[in-house]
């Protein structure tokens, strides 16, 4: 499968923004990503449901990895100098 495209991307994330809004979800715009992502992985493939969810799940580790890299960069940052 290929990548969706920056267009599908952006299409698929202003599709989530008014539920988020409405059910007040707390989600930031990297979260709002991820999920397009997943949804549009989902919707163009023929793989099966065990294949998508170890993607998934493989895609949610990923995202994790990413975000404490990010936050522990910041806390270093943000520490006293001695």
């Amino acid at each position: 499968m290929t990548p969706p495209t920056g267009q599908q991307m952006e299409r698929a994330v202003a599709a989530l923004l008014p539920f988020v809004r409405e059910w007040k979800l707390p989600l930031n715009p990297e979260h709002l990503y991820e999920l397009a992502g997943a949804v549009l992985r989902h919707y163009d493939t023929d793989e099966s449901w065990a294949e998508l969810d170890a993607e998934v799940s493989e895609q949610i580790a990923d995202f994790n990895r990413r975000r404490a890299d990010i936050e522990a960069s910041y806390r270093q940052q943000l520490r006293p100098s001695d």
